[in-house]
């Protein structure tokens, strides 16, 4: 399954603003898991759409590795967590208990100037936490 592409969320900052973001890592525990987690998937893209603060959001999928990675950026960081207590997020959060292996998050600053977050940068955070 090829990148999903950066998608703009629903709040646009200015040109100089600070934004917070999230880089996440997430191995499944088992093949078995993958579809859950893709229709999972699906239904926190919607709710990406209309998040209050989201700046902006890509996942990548490595299928045959059983890890998925999330890259978003958000106006600042109540506004992200507020995100991850509500909704879809907030569900899966719940029906994927115990089907995450060892992931990883990391939360770093960016300008607004650098959005569309790069992949490569995203990678190279996570592997700082070793």
């Amino acid at each position: 399954m090829p990148a999903l592409p950066w998608t703009k969320g629903p709040f646009q900052p200015a040109a100089d603003a600070e934004l917070h973001v999230l880089t996440s890592r997430l191995p499944l525990r088992r093949y078995t898991d993958v579809p859950r987690f893709l229709m999972w998937t699906m239904r926190i893209r919607k709710q990406l759409r209309t998040a209050p603060g989201c700046a902006g959001y890509a996942l990548d999928a490595k299928l045959l590795k059983k890890t998925f990675w999330t890259l978003s950026a958000w106006s600042d960081k109540a506004a992200m967590d507020k995100f991850v207590r509500e909704g879809s997020h907030a569900a899966m959060l719940v029906a994927m208990q115990g089907r995450v292996g060892d992931p990883k998050f990391i939360e770093t600053p960016a300008g607004a100037g650098d959005l569309p977050l790069a992949w490569s940068a995203a990678r190279e955070r996570i592997a700082s936490l070793g």
